[in-house]
């Protein structure tokens, strides 16, 4: 059962706030457990791009470790995991298209939507590309070492990418024209609120509850 998008930005959001802004607390791990019964399927995949996220966050640790002492530094250590775990689960099986939908039922302006609307979808097909030119490399065998040909053909594959990325924002300004395009685009999304939404709401609601209120 999926999650409603505006919710789920609103909880990445009120979470990362609130968490952020206070020391490390044990029950801050409440919504994560809903969210990893929600994602089982998916955890192991999801905990192996947290594993690769660590890599700066030790980095950041180790430093506070030594301008200041090892409580701080633990803190800082597990405040950002669990972060980036929150945000993870939130948004795993979610698309770019998704944080549109939750500005849009958010009822943010129309040329806000519609902005970044266009950027998620230019972000999508660069990356569509950037796969593509991947998998005709492999299949030519390429190698990447240290030698000046590795180095042009990283230069053509961003000189390529750079050229198209102009090409289709032409293309795109050209078909708006035609079409009389007045800054708002309209996507199907459902506005639904499910049982799951409910409970993250009211996990939320408790972490607020104790850090905020008390």
């Amino acid at each position: 059962m999926s999650l409603n998008p505006a919710i789920s930005l609103l909880s990445a959001v009120g979470f990362s706030l609130i968490l952020s802004f206070s020391k490390f607390e044990l029950f801050f791990i409440l919504p994560l457990i809903f969210l990893i019964y929600l994602n089982y399927k998916n955890i192991l995949n999801i905990l192996r791009k947290l594993l690769f996220l660590n890599f700066f966050v030790l980095v950041l640790t180790l430093f506070l470790y030594f301008e200041t002492n090892i409580n701080e530094a633990l803190n800082l250590f597990l405040k950002v995991n669990f972060i980036l775990l929150f945000n993870l689960l939130l948004f795993y099986s979610s698309n770019g298209f998704d944080i549109v939908k939750a500005f849009m039922i958010l009822k943010f302006p129309k040329k806000f939507n519609s902005t970044l609307y266009f950027t998620v979808k230019s972000i999508f097909d660069l990356n569509m590309e950037f796969k593509n030119i991947k998998e005709s490399l492999k299949a030519r065998n390429f190698k990447a070492k240290t030698d000046i040909f590795t180095y042009k053909t990283y230069g053509n594959i961003f000189g390529i990418l750079f050229l198209k990325t102009i090409k289709n924002s032409e293309k795109l300004k050209d078909s708006f024209k035609a079409r009389g395009f007045k800054g708002e685009i309209f996507i199907n999304y459902e506005n639904s609120f499910s049982l799951v939404d409910s409970i993250l709401i009211f996990l939320i609601s408790i972490i607020i509850f104790l850090k905020v209120v008390l």
